[in-house]
């Protein structure tokens, strides 16, 4: 039996979160259809933002009849409001991602340049810095307070595993879990190891949780940033949920959740090695008992089937990143540097990101009733997680800290053991670290 899927956020530096990582957008890489929305609920759409107080957001119809957001917005957490708004009526297929042009302040350009002005300052700084530390801070939650949309998970079994065995490899581990991965103790401790890391440390990041639904970055494309739900996001108390429609309910969502974007900066600060291992997946399932008024557009727009989106790979390798220092390449592949800002982003050979899906899948695990699954290296171990962070971290001590063996090995564990359920999920690693070199014990 595998568990049910994640209705997930956002990533991290090897940072993990247990649900789904770069699911496809339809209708972002290759539009194949057009969008017939129908005007009631593009009214709906612009009733909708200004009884939200956004008063001269306006919407549009895109060249293949997507919703598309115009008008003017003071600043981008407006624009983010808009898109939710945009999404949960019309549904995030339908919802065009090209920002809005009449942005009057908007901090993603902002810092981007002082990120790129910072990373060659402490770049100079390095040699002159006694020898780094390891960080790593894992973030992992099971059961939610709003246990009626925030279904129960294992990210917390995934996470508490994670943080032992990197204080074996000699990490300082900052653990966050279950009921203290609040939204505020959250943010407290990325504040905390962001002021603490220096361009000498190696920093690891894992974090396993639900997500929010993405949002279009300025960036456009598929680029899309999400949130990361806490222990205490969503819905807290019953009378919230009294009279409350879908849109409501992703607005506070949204809102009482941690911003993907702290996470992503302190993955873009210079270090001698930084990993990421990202797991988070929205499932629209999730949100199928909440009325909305373009469910029923919704459902044939998808085929009956419901939305299930997740973070964008595109946000952490597209051109706002790599100006950031962070240069991607795949094992095969040759090094990629952005158009934009390209200066000597592509020496920055010391970054791993993995996500335990490729576009459109979902994440698996044992279902709830079970619990536990055999490891792939001895059967009679019993392993209580998500089926890829379990055995990547199993096949990580097998492998003496060898990430690339080890990655390699859970994904093709976990794509064959979801494939006896007829499911898919195949892993994904990106790397500027050479493959024989991508080894947390010596670096």
């Amino acid at each position: 039996m595998l568990k049910t899927t994640k209705f997930s956020l956002i990533g991290l530096v090897v940072a993990a979160l247990t649900g789904c990582a770069n699911q496809s957008m339809p209708g972002y890489q290759q539009v194949y259809q057009s969008y017939q929305i129908p005007d009631t609920l593009m009214q709906s759409v612009q009733a909708r933002l200004k009884a939200e107080g956004l008063t001269s957001a306006k919407v549009a119809r895109d060249s293949v009849g997507r919703l598309r957001l115009v008008g003017n917005y003071q600043n981008d957490d407006e624009v983010e409001k808009a898109f939710i708004i945009a999404q949960s009526i019309v549904g995030i297929k339908s919802t065009s991602p090209f920002y809005p042009e009449g942005v009057q302040k908007s901090a993603w350009n902002r810092e981007s340049a002082t990120a790129v002005s910072n990373f060659f300052k402490n770049k100079k700084l390095q040699k002159d810095l006694p020898p780094g530390k390891k960080k790593a801070i894992v973030i992992g939650i099971n059961k939610f307070l709003d246990s009626a949309h925030l279904t129960d998970i294992q990210g917390e079994d995934d996470a508490r595993l994670m943080g032992i065995i990197l204080a074996n490899y000699g990490y300082e581990v900052i653990s966050v879990l279950g009921e203290k991965a609040t939204k505020t103790n959250i943010e407290t401790q990325i504040a905390k190891v962001n002021a603490s890391l220096q361009p000498n440390d190696s920093l690891f990041i894992y974090v396993s949780s639900h997500g929010n639904p993405p949002t279009p970055t300025p960036e456009g494309k598929d680029d899309r940033r999400m949130s990361i739900a806490a222990y205490d996001s969503g819905n807290t108390h019953p009378s919230q949920s009294v009279g409350q429609d879908k849109t409501s309910y992703l607005l506070n969502l949204q809102k009482t959740s941690v911003k993907d974007s702290l996470i992503q900066n302190l993955a873009q600060k210079p270090t001698a090695v930084t990993r990421v291992i990202v797991d988070t997946c929205y499932s629209g399932e999730i949100l199928k008992n909440i009325p909305s008024i373009g469910s029923n557009y919704q459902n044939f727009i998808s085929s009956g089937k419901f939305e299930k989106e997740s973070v964008s790979i595109a946000s952490w390798s597209g051109e706002k990143f790599t100006s950031k220092g962070i240069s991607f390449i795949e094992d095969s592949e040759k090094p990629k540097v952005s158009s934009a800002n390209t200066g000597d982003f592509s020496s920055r050979k010391n970054y791993t990101f993995i996500t335990a899906t490729s576009a459109g899948e979902l994440s698996y695990g044992p279902s709830p009733s079970i619990g536990t699954f055999n490891s792939p290296l001895n059967q009679s171990d019993a392993l209580r997680g998500s089926f890829f962070t379990q055995s990547f971290m199993a096949y990580l001590k097998n492998y003496s800290g060898d990430i690339s063996k080890a990655f390699e090995s859970s994904r093709h564990f976990t794509s064959s053991k979801v494939l006896t359920q007829n499911l898919k999920q195949t892993p994904q690693r990106f790397s500027t670290i050479a493959v024989n070199l991508d080894n947390i014990v010596s670096n």
